[in-house]
């Protein structure tokens, strides 16, 4: 099965997305561009295919320059904002991840799909790709402080987009509960428990992604290494699995 990379990417919010501070173009082709140059340069073998796709219809000119003459990469570019603002980015990228599924050459036939929100650097992406375990869908669950799914990192074959994706962008919007910045997260995880049993669920990632980036919502930098935090999260998984934190 040959692993693809999608990227997702909002260049230009519109006004009013909930729980959305990082809001300068500028600012976010930036953070574009720095993730796609380092899953550029990760090692053969780790994505036949890298799909960078876009949902504000911006201009995708810096980032053509930048993957050159560089065919594994596919860029796709539409408007698909046409939604009122306030239901948030959750229900915006997973709208586009059905656009891309349907669209990007890339994504067609036989492929194991890594969903990514295009402007974090997953540090150990490698290590994860190398490590998937058999599943439809493969996501990272926590239990405390809440119940979610992280959104950020997901990966999943043909039928477990079609199952557990395809569409669900309807139900992840973020303005069911106002002021809670997480709520797609929320959401998402309680779709993903009532999957019936025909779709093979891994809701652990067998090692905690290691992120670099800015996060959205607060402006805030993620530390791109093993803080005590991450490694907190990394021991738990192995000596108290059954905790996710």
């Amino acid at each position: 099965m040959r692993d693809v990379l999608l990227l997702t990417a909002t260049i230009t919010p519109p006004p009013g997305v909930p729980a959305l501070r990082r809001t300068d173009p500028a600012a976010r082709l930036q953070d574009y561009a720095r993730a796609l140059a380092f899953y550029l340069a990760r090692p053969a073998g780790t994505f036949e295919r890298i799909v960078f796709a876009e949902n504000s219809g911006s201009s995708l000119a810096p980032l053509r320059q930048l993957a050159g003459a560089d065919r594994r990469v596919e860029f796709l570019s539409f408007d698909g904002l046409d939604h009122p603002p306030a239901h948030g980015r959750g229900y915006g990228e997973f709208k586009l991840v059905d656009h891309a599924m349907h669209h990007a050459e890339s994504l067609q036939g036989h492929v194991c799909v890594w969903k990514c929100t295009g402007r974090y650097v997953v540090r150990n992406i490698d290590w994860l790709v190398r490590q998937r375990p058999a599943a439809d869908l493969y996501c990272h669950m926590r239990n405390y402080p809440y119940r979610l799914c992280e959104l950020f990192l997901l990966s999943f074959n043909r039928h477990g987009f079609e199952s557990a994706i395809e569409g669900v962008y309807k139900h992840l919007r973020n303005d069911m509960v106002p002021g809670v910045h997480s709520n797609e997260e929320m959401l998402f995880r309680t779709l993903v428990d009532a999957l019936p049993l025909d779709v093979s669920v891994v809701r652990r990632f067998r090692r905690t992604p290691v992120i670099d980036g800015i996060r959205a919502w607060d402006n805030s930098p993620y530390s791109g290494g093993w803080t005590p935090k991450v490694m907190l999260r990394q021991a738990a998984s192995v000596v108290v699995p059954w905790v996710w934190i």
